[in-house]
């Protein structure tokens, strides 16, 4: 019943309705999370931005959907 009840709460949390907000969160400070990358990526069927962190100095993990297909 009560996976009932969370499942239907999931579903009517709308947008507009303040769902997508962060509360009681605060902003980082620049360069306080050197790990953490930010992604752009620019691809014929448009622009994505992603979210990735550093595996090395020069390899950047992030998830497949943000470059699934944009080639």
């Amino acid at each position: 019943m009560l996976l009932l009840l969370l499942l239907a709460s999931a579903f009517l949390l709308l947008p507009w309705a303040g769902a997508g907000e962060i509360i009681g969160g605060w902003e980082a400070k620049p360069h306080s999370r050197p790990y953490m990358a930010h992604l752009s990526i620019r691809s014929v069927s448009g622009n994505s931005r992603c979210g990735g962190f550093l595996i090395r100095p020069d390899a950047v993990l992030s998830a497949a959907h943000c470059v699934a297909g944009k080639r």
